[in-house]
């Protein structure tokens, strides 16, 4: 089994403090240091897996292309220095909007992720910018869920994963 760090896109990776809704490339702003983030995590061997609500598919605003195109840059930027995320999970629902079993808290994404890449889930971690993702980890049954500052930066959580 392979170990994983499973982290939420808006807030953690991308700022999304001018827009709430990001699914444009002129609207990806990364947050510091986090494509070395991800790097360093893929180096001392875990899979990356970015797990996301993206309710304004939903909500008709932009749709799921858009949000592969987005992924597919992320992706090309984090393997341009060297780093690797395994895969993008995301659900496309809104609770306002339609009620679905894949929306954070709930664990699903984690749990579909963890299946298709044989994640033992009990050493592997979370990295979120909200209470509805350290429940998801949770609820998934991770070794552990980080929250952090929305638009922040994780480095400081690279040594306590790593150290484990």
């Amino acid at each position: 089994m392979q170990k994983a760090v499973f982290l939420d896109r808006d807030g953690v990776i991308n700022d999304n403090s001018k827009h709430y809704y990001v699914f444009k490339d002129d609207q990806l702003v990364y947050n510091p240091d986090v494509l070395d983030v991800i790097k360093s995590f893929y180096d001392a061997g875990y899979l990356v897996i970015v797990i996301s609500n993206q309710g304004g598919v939903s909500r008709g605003l932009y749709e799921t292309k858009d949000v592969d195109v987005l992924h597919e840059k992320i992706k090309k930027d984090v393997e341009a220095i060297g780093g690797k995320i395994t895969d993008f999970y995301f659900c496309p629902h809104h609770d306002k909007v339609e009620k679905c079993l894949c929306r954070k808290p709930s664990s699903l994404l984690i749990e579909r992720a963890a299946a298709a890449y044989d994640v033992d889930l009990a050493a592997s971690y979370l990295i979120g910018d909200s209470e509805r993702d350290v429940e998801a980890g949770n609820n998934a049954g991770l070794n552990k869920s980080f929250k952090v500052e929305a638009n922040g930066s994780c480095k400081d959580i690279i040594a306590q994963i790593v150290a484990e």
